[in-house]
């Protein structure tokens, strides 16, 4: 199958979830044979020497904005219509790049189904202008989870049937292994049971309950430290608020962690904190499930189809102060629990959630759409 998509970004050292499952879906789609056409933004970086992917440069010396992209895209889409040809036209963005697919295929006839990448609603008064009407008018949108359905159809009013979900994966690097000795010794951790948060410091991350959960924890546990690993436009607030919560020497900023670093501050850690309000399906948390971190997660969004309560850790009220304190202490005073819970963390993932699973499940509905849509007539017939 030879896929097009228009894209927003790629890169190695992406700090988006999003733009990671981008990146490493589009990585394995190409592993499999098939032929991805990708449209980029001249300065976008992407990682090299992937097999089957060939990078169109756009002219443009900057991010796409959304407005800019339904009038800039349609005439490149054609392009690559034209030739080399596709069979299916991707958008990985209702809102950036599904106008520009919608628009393409309208105004050029092009005789391909789109199908849409979403994870989940921000709240904005221009989803039910942009994102309610693309999902609408794709012949299929794809999700990672359940809950992204759900919110689309309580929010927009997007029917069921339009939905096919198929988990993200995580790459078999994040395995389990001793702690690394230099971040030991960097942050100053020897001897002490850490909690790690790892993602961008931002709103949604719930990150100031966090950090007044982790006030109760330091009370009770001298030897408990967290470690929030990531960066954000919340970076020095936070810091600022954990000096006032007199946390300092008891929470520790590692700032902007690469790519190529994750796996070790996973393993740096013994439990997982993740409190966050909504997700549309956890990347984060997969990640250390994976490394066999049991964790303590919000029940909210997509993360209850991901960590089974009790099993892999603990699902808690993301304004459950008491619960999520409760359940921290639980877990740092018990290094048997810790690894059971972790064990069967890793092997959740590898049966569930890993990026082959996830590629070989997206080719089925794209190659069900695209027999759909044949058998449909294709734009000369009557819509699948």
């Amino acid at each position: 199958m030879r896929i097009c998509s228009p894209h927003c970004g790629i890169d190695p050292e992406t700090t988006s979830g999003g733009e990671t499952y981008e990146r490493e879906l589009l990585r394995h789609l190409g592993a499999l044979g098939h032929a991805v056409e990708l449209l980029l933004a001249r300065h976008k970086r992407y990682p090299d020497g992937v097999p089957n992917w060939t990078v169109h440069r756009l002219p443009v010396g900057r991010g796409l904005r959304w407005p800019v992209a339904a009038l800039l895209l349609p005439p490149y889409i054609r392009r690559l219509y034209d030739q080399p040809g596709f069979d299916l036209l991707r958008a990985h963005s209702l809102r950036f790049i599904g106008p520009a697919a919608l628009i393409a295929r309208r105004r050029y006839r092009l005789d391909v189904p789109i199908v849409a990448h979403h994870h989940h609603l921000d709240r904005n008064w221009l989803n039910p202008l942009i994102e309610g009407r693309v999902m609408r008018a794709v012949e299929r949108v794809v999700v990672g989870s359940e809950f992204a359905i759900r919110q689309a159809a309580a929010e927009l009013g997007v029917a069921r049937e339009q939905f096919s979900v198929v988990p993200y994966g995580v790459d078999r690097r994040f395995r389990r292994a001793p702690k690394p000795a230099a971040l030991l010794a960097q942050h100053g951790l020897d001897g002490k049971v850490v909690a790690l948060f790892l993602g961008g410091l931002k709103e949604r991350k719930n990150l100031f309950f966090l950090l007044d959960v982790w006030r109760e924890v330091a009370r009770a546990r001298e030897d408990a430290r967290l470690v929030v690993a990531g960066s954000g436009p919340l970076q020095v607030p936070l810091e600022r608020y954990a000096t006032k919560l007199r946390l300092d020497g008891r929470v520790v900023f590692a700032g902007y962690v690469q790519e190529s670093a994750k796996v070790e501050y996973y393993n740096l850690a013994d439990l997982l904190l993740f409190p966050s309000a909504m997700e549309g399906f956890g990347l984060t948390v997969a990640e250390a499930m994976s490394c066999e971190l049991p964790v303590v997660v919000s029940d909210r969004g997509s993360l209850p189809e991901l960590v089974v309560d009790g099993e892999g850790g603990f699902l808690v009220d993301p304004s459950d102060h008491d619960a999520f304190v409760r359940k921290t202490l639980l877990l740092c005073a018990d290094p048997m629990l810790r690894k059971k819970l972790g064990a069967a963390n890793g092997e959740r993932v590898d049966r569930l959630y890993r990026w082959d699973h996830c590629a070989a499940a997206t080719t089925r509905v794209y190659e069900e759409v695209l027999e759909g849509w044949r058998r449909g007539g294709g734009m000369r017939g009557p819509r699948p």
